[in-house]
């Protein structure tokens, strides 16, 4: 998964992967599909200073991820 922008700070990645990975399961998403949304979530993470706050949102997840599968 590419990140969407140039990497600045891997800091949150994990996390963020954690949590999209956790909102697929919780979801009842396939195990496939949930690495698919903590990969996009962990790509965002990366993207955004660790001095900054931006988190993504639901909506935003679900886009990319369908982007990403349509592409």
């Amino acid at each position: 998964m590419p990140p969407p922008a140039p990497v600045v700070d891997s800091n949150g990645a994990g996390d963020a992967f954690a949590a999209a990975f956790l909102h697929g399961m919780l979801s009842g998403e396939p195990p496939h599909r949930c690495a698919l949304y903590g990969a996009v979530a962990g790509a965002h993470a990366c993207v955004v200073p660790s001095t900054q706050t931006d988190a993504m949102g639901r909506d935003e997840l679900l886009d990319r991820v369908a982007w990403f599968e349509a592409a």
